[in-house]
């Protein structure tokens, strides 16, 4: 059983990377253990088969240096919070014992980065119950995490706390340029009609505003990029000379 300090949960491949890739390769650097959870396979994505999203999101947590990445197989656009799902989860957490874990925003634009957002905030609270004892939590001791942390898609909610990223802006930069099939990002000698089968929102939109919105964080900081996230809790600040 491999234990991680922060366990980063999407509700699709490349969702992690979007939201938090320079947060955890920033993390491995500083030696940390880090692992990611993808609840579907993305199978309703316009481009790309699920075996494609599959190798490019191994590809992906490579080169963050993730020390795993796994992915529980929920139906994409049917994540639901049922006791089945929040068990898997649970599991999930008991398995890696994490100290942080990351989920999306609830707000952001895609209703099944909503539901991952609900189901981790679900099982992040029954994780640490000795009493819930269902499915494959079976045998695995309690565990509740100190923090729950929720990462930005699309969403304009304005963070609790920004991390400057912008030493390892490059290395996220490549995780996502893994994620080919819904990017479009060419390859070296191929034209734009082999690299984007059919345009999208993702492969034409939103890379340009994952860049701004990256640039926009990292100047409320004074930082080239920044990557921001939200507290459903108050933070507690115990030196104003460490903050």
């Amino acid at each position: 059983m491999t234990k991680v300090d922060i366990l980063a949960f999407g509700a699709h491949p490349d969702d992690v990377e979007i939201g938090a890739g320079g947060t955890l390769a920033r993390e491995v650097s500083l030696g940390r253990r880090v692992g990611i959870v993808d609840l579907t396979c993305g199978e309703m994505s316009t481009n790309g088969t699920p075996e494609e999203r599959h190798r490019e999101a191994v590809e992906a947590a490579r080169i963050l240096g993730a020390e795993f990445r796994r992915n529980l197989g929920l139906p994409d656009r049917g994540i639901t919070v049922n006791q089945g799902n929040i068990a898997r989860v649970v599991e999930v957490i008991r398995r890696y014992t994490p100290d942080v874990v990351l989920a999306p925003h609830p707000g952001d634009r895609h209703p099944d980065h909503a539901r991952c957002a609900e189901l981790v905030r679900e099982a992040f609270f029954s994780s640490g119950l000795a009493r819930f004892d269902r499915g494959s939590t079976a045998g695995l001791p309690p565990h509740r995490p100190r923090r729950l942390y929720l990462y930005f898609v699309s969403s304009r909610v304005l963070p609790s706390f920004v991390v400057d990223v912008s030493d390892w802006y490059e290395v996220k930069w490549r995780s996502l340029q893994a994620h080919r099939s819904q990017f479009g990002f060419r390859p070296a000698g191929k034209g734009k009609d082999e690299a984007n089968k059919s345009p999208t929102y993702v492969n034409e939109t939103l890379p340009g505003l994952i860049l701004g919105r990256d640039r926009y964080f990292g100047a409320l900081i004074g930082a080239c990029f920044g990557e921001g996230f939200f507290s459903p809790e108050m933070l507690e600040v115990g030196d104003l000379l460490q903050t």
